[in-house]
């Protein structure tokens, strides 16, 4: 059993359409890759707008996948404050999600992903 997380990166200080901004969501992609593996992009259609909307698929197969993304993300935005993440996971049919951005994470929101995370990948081992 994964757990797999919805990566949206954003930010205050890019067009989300430039060239500059993709080359920042790909900077975070490659890192992902990299430190965990299990990672896929996915394009599909925005609500109601123009275009696609662009997320980062991650498959955390253990406790050690899921520190080293969550390590990686925090280092992709500490090099630029105006970056964020919204992080979105299902837990037992509910859709929950909450922003890392360089202003901080409300800490209850992440103690609560963390012990789901970690309830799930304990069950597999």
């Amino acid at each position: 059993m994964t757990i797999t997380l919805t990566i949206k990166p954003g930010t205050d200080r890019y067009d989300p359409e430039s060239d500059a901004w993709a080359d920042q969501e790909q900077e975070l992609f490659d890192e992902l890759h990299r430190e965990v593996g299990g990672v896929r992009r996915d394009a599909t259609p925005g609500a109601g707008e123009k275009g696609v909307v662009e997320t980062v698929l991650i498959a955390l197969a253990g406790a050690g996948a899921f520190n080293g993304a969550f390590e990686c993300l925090r280092a992709w935005i500490a090099r630029d404050r105006t970056r964020r993440v919204e992080i979105s996971y299902t837990v037992d049919g509910r859709a929950e999600s909450f922003v890392l951005s360089g202003h901080g994470i409300d800490s209850a929101e992440y103690d609560r992903l963390v012990k789901f995370a970690m309830a799930r990948l304990e069950k597999q081992e």
